[in-house]
């Protein structure tokens, strides 16, 4: 059991390479892309589809949309979210066909990458002012991200203030 307290084997396919990790039992979705060799434990959810870009899965499982339905339809234990693999198989995930929405999952892709960058440089800052402008800068790439996936599913402006005000 130690140093790790891993008591069960697991493949090791699953701790290398592109992945999606979340905390199994969250307040906040929370869905973080590695692409580097990365040892958890079950404390975590690992996902690694093959039929998913997946940053554009990690820009769209990360978004209000989803978080709203993991929220009202998805496993809940107290006020928690309980990601497990069943509800994260139940979430209606949006697969771009046409040009324009191929476009937006670019975007989404892209928007993702620009955030992954900027949280990276959060962690070497020491300036409190420059800390405060790159916390901006992400906030802003994850209103982006939301307002492509509101495009994407084809929420309207009034169904986007609902969900926004359920998640305050």
């Amino acid at each position: 059991f130690k140093p790790y307290g891993l008591h069960r084997p697991r493949e090791q396919k699953f701790f290398e390479g592109e992945k999606i990790f979340s905390l199994r039992k969250t307040k906040e979705v929370s869905f973080t892309y590695t692409d580097f060799p990365c040892y958890v434990s079950r404390a975590f959810l690992i996902i690694k589809p093959e039929d998913f870009n997946l940053k554009y899965l990690t820009g769209l499982l990360n978004s209000k949309l989803i978080h709203f339905w993991l929220k009202f339809k998805g496993k809940k234990q107290g006020e928690q979210l309980q990601i497990d693999k069943a509800p994260l198989l139940e979430i209606p995930l949006y697969k771009p066909e046409s040009k324009d929405e191929i476009k937006i999952q670019e975007e989404i892709v892209k928007t993702v990458d620009l955030t992954i960058e900027a949280s990276k440089k959060l962690l070497n800052i020491k300036l409190d002012s420059e800390k405060h402008l790159l916390e901006k800068q992400i906030k802003a790439f994850e209103e982006k991200i939301d307002n492509l996936v509101f495009r994407l599913y084809e929420i309207n402006r009034e169904e986007q203030e609902i969900i926004k005000e359920s998640l305050k």
